[in-house]
């Protein structure tokens, strides 16, 4: 069977424990899509979710689909579950996993900038990708992983910083979790650090 259009993209997060941060969390979610088809001009994005406000354990908090005739930047007060996977948002087929790496990376929001903590991320995987030509996608993986980490740690706002909750991991993707025909799949990522712990939630769906 010929593999179909996807896209990728954050539906739910839920959170099992607040974070050690003052008062209730204020998680946003960065997911990094690398498509590696052409090993000679990778391609690649960061989608931003969120911040979601007034989060407290045992709570869910959701991405919502997008409607047509709907322009997001119109309304930018709702969390739209925009694909993060393919170009300018489209879907586009993965005919080999391995050709793709999903990063997603979890903030907690105090005075940090989240539109700031996208763009060091573009910036470090722009670098991370140039450095590691030539390695393997596992290393690969684990070098954007660690340059990803790296660049969150860089301040956005003062006087309380932004932190990161964890370390950046990989949805990693399967044949099983990309065969959509038959509809969406769901996979969900634990993410522990920063005293907290969530589940983060991501679908692919036939585009």
């Amino acid at each position: 069977m010929a593999a179909l259009p996807v896209t990728i993209a954050l539906t739910k997060i839920k959170c099992l424990i607040e974070t050690d941060e003052i008062g209730a969390d204020e998680p946003y979610v960065l997911v990094t899509a690398v498509d590696l088809s052409n090993p000679l001009l990778p391609n690649a994005e960061v989608t931003l979710y969120g911040p979601w406000g007034d989060v407290d354990a045992g709570e869910t908090r959701t991405t919502q689909p997008l409607q047509p005739g709907i322009n997001p930047s119109d309304m930018p007060f709702i969390i739209w579950r925009r694909n993060a996977w393919g170009p300018s948002g489209s879907a586009k087929v993965i005919a080999n996993p391995a050709h793709a790496i999903i990063l997603v990376s979890m903030m907690e929001h105090d005075d940090g900038k989240p539109g700031t903590a996208r763009e060091l991320t573009k910036g470090a995987f722009v670098s991370s990708l140039a450095a590691s030509v030539g390695m393997t996608r596992a290393q690969r993986v684990d070098k954007l992983k660690a340059d990803i980490n790296g660049a969150l740690g860089i301040p956005t706002g003062f006087p309380n910083f932004d932190d990161r909750v964890g370390s950046t991991k990989e949805f990693a993707l399967s044949a099983n979790l990309l065969n959509v025909a038959a509809g969406p799949k769901n996979k969900t990522l634990t993410i522990v650090g920063d005293g907290g712990k969530y589940a983060v939630t991501l679908q692919v769906k036939k585009g």
